[in-house]
Order: structure tokens, then sequence, then C-alpha cells
């Protein structure tokens, strides 16, 4: 027999990577998020290793950069465009199923007035899924008392990987205070609006479903020294659905220009399914976070309460802005 693991990849609806720490991986959340942050280049890593107390054991890996692209729009400065790449992984189970993904995603930019930036991004990536028998026992392979690897198994595997390519688009809205830190994010995403088709065979009706998304992040400056953080994340799809909440607060310990330093403490509930410290240290362009989830599910059985540990990084860069106007001094 195969492995329920097997089973439940070649024969269910798909799901999504998810990460207990989804400010580390906006592109994941929604298409419009490409670009829309103070700096003008960033980098994003996400890390997470889930489940490794129980046989099947799951590894996910995430990585993006997004820019600003210099705008075409001389005429309108309210109009800009933004850019970024993304790529996913994914593995589980005896049966090793992968899931690798690439893919661009682009986005324009509105500028409501100097604190609001409304932006409309679109994604497209290309992605393989694939699984190895090699470690995986059938029926046929036990000969009355122990396995035989050696057996043959009996079963007959056409394909073994599957490639398709989707397309998903997105909201994102950003609102930032001239006099503080503070600074409020919201982002909705419609993800494989194309529906394709997931299958190791040639079942048509198995198609990706569509995932629905709606996040919100805020900083709120409650003291020179500290900040209030926030957020919340719901995603649907298909018959499958999550709410992650996530509150936290954030000491400033150095403020100099090009040196500062925070720390961030806090807690994230994914509902029905796990507890989340975490924290993070800012220092400078770097942000680095890391996570663990505290099973409270009726998994927990298998887990005895562990999770995943996750860690996530993003580096930012600001580019120099030239001087908008030059005098020269005459010469007498």
């Amino acid at each position: 027999m195969v492995l329920l693991a097997f089973l439940f990849a070649s024969s269910m609806s798909g799901q999504d990577i998810h990460l207990s720490q989804p400010d580390f991986s906006p592109l994941n959340i929604s298409p419009g998020y490409a670009g829309l942050f103070a700096e003008d280049l960033r980098f994003m890593g996400s890390y997470r290793s889930q489940w490794q107390s129980v046989p099947v054991p799951y590894l996910t890996f995430s990585g993006a950069a997004d820019m600003k692209v210099p705008s075409i729009f001389k005429k309108n400065n309210k109009i800009a465009l933004a850019g970024g790449v993304l790529f996913n992984y994914d593995q589980s189970g005896d049966s090793e199923l992968t899931l690798s993904s690439f893919g661009v995603n682009g986005a324009i930019h509105y500028k409501i007035n100097d604190q609001q930036t409304l932006s409309l991004g679109v994604q497209s990536m290309a992605t393989q899924r694939a699984f190895s028998i090699a470690n995986l026992q059938f029926n046929n392979q036990y000969n009355g008392d122990i396995f035989d690897p050696s057996k043959d198994s009996k079963e007959n595997f056409n394909e073994t990987n599957n490639t398709f390519i989707d397309v998903s688009a997105g909201l994102g809205w950003r609102m930032a205070s001239e006099d503080s830190r503070s600074n409020v994010i919201f982002g909705a995403g419609l993800f494989h609006l194309n529906r394709p088709t997931q299958s190791f065979n040639d079942d048509a009706d198995s198609k990706l479903p569509m995932r629905i998304t709606a996040n919100s992040m805020g900083i709120i400056q409650v003291h020179p020294k500290w900040d209030f953080v926030l957020g919340v994340l719901g995603q649907i799809q298909g018959p499958y659905e999550q709410l992650l909440a996530m509150t936290g607060g954030r000491y400033h310990i150095s403020q100099a220009r090009g040196k500062e330093i925070a720390l961030q403490l806090g807690t994230s509930y994914r509902f029905g399914d796990a507890i989340i410290p975490n924290i993070q240290l800012h220092y400078a362009a770097w942000q680095v976070g890391v996570s663990y989830d505290i099973n409270i599910s009726a998994f927990d059985t298998a887990t005895n309460g562990n999770g995943g540990l996750e860690i996530g990084a993003i580096y930012t860069i600001t580019n120099v802005k030239p001087v908008e106007v030059f005098e020269s001094c005459p010469v007498f």
C-alpha cells in the first residue's frame, strides 16, 4: 500500500506554503506588496522546519527581492512602478513531495498624498510538483513476514512530476506618518486565478484551488523608544482556512543614524493550531526574526506540542537621492 502521505499528495487539492512570520515574505501574501516599502531595494528570505518529531517532517524555503523602478511617468510623479522576483520551495513526507516555483512580480503605485500609497500588482509563477518512490513501501513487497525492497511493487507511475504556470493579482495600501515611526500596511491577494491543473496524471478536474488572502500590519509609536506592533492575516484556499493574529512590542536601543538597533518580542496565534512566540532584531538595514510553533491542535498527540522553527531575514538598500537643484557660484 502506498503510504498515506503519498495518497494525500497525489489525490487531494493542494495547498500553498504557509509561514508563521508572513512579514518576511510579503509577495506570498499579495502581489501588490512589491515595492511597497520606504526603502528602494529589498531582499527577503524565510526558512521553516516543521514537525521534526514525527515521521513526515516539512521543509519550506522562500526567497524574494523587490525594488522600486525609476519612473517612466516623468510628467506625473504620482505614478511609479515596482518589480520583484520570488522563489518558493517545499518538501514533505516519505515520498519527498516537492513544490518548486519561480516567478516575477510587477506593480504600479499611485501616490495618493505624502503619507499614502496605493498599489496594484500581478504575479506569474512557473511551478513544478514532483515526488520520489524510492522510500515508499507497497503491499506487494511484503513476503508474508517482512518487507522485501527487492520485490516488484507492481505499481506503475507514468509521471512523477508536473509543471504548470499560474497567475495571481493583488492590492496594497501603505500609510506612513511624517512625524513618527507609525505606519500601517494593508494587502489583499487572489492567487492561482487561472486554476492550473496540478495532477500527476490526466485528471483535468484536479485544479489548484484559488487562494484568497487579506493582511494588515501596523506599527504605532507610543514612546520615543517604544513601538507597539500588531497584525492579522487571513487566508482561504478551497476547504482550508487560516487566521493568524500577531502582537508585540519593539524597543529602540539605539537611534543613531546608520547604527539603529531595536529588539522586538511578540506572540502570534494561529487559531486552532499553534501559539507562536517570536523575537526580532533590527540593526541598521537588517531585520532578522526567529519564531517557534507550539502545536495545540489535535495533532499534538503525535507532535507532543512541537511545531516548527522558522527564521526570516530582510535586508534593504536606500539609494542616495541626487540633489534636485544645483547652483554654481559665479566667478568674478
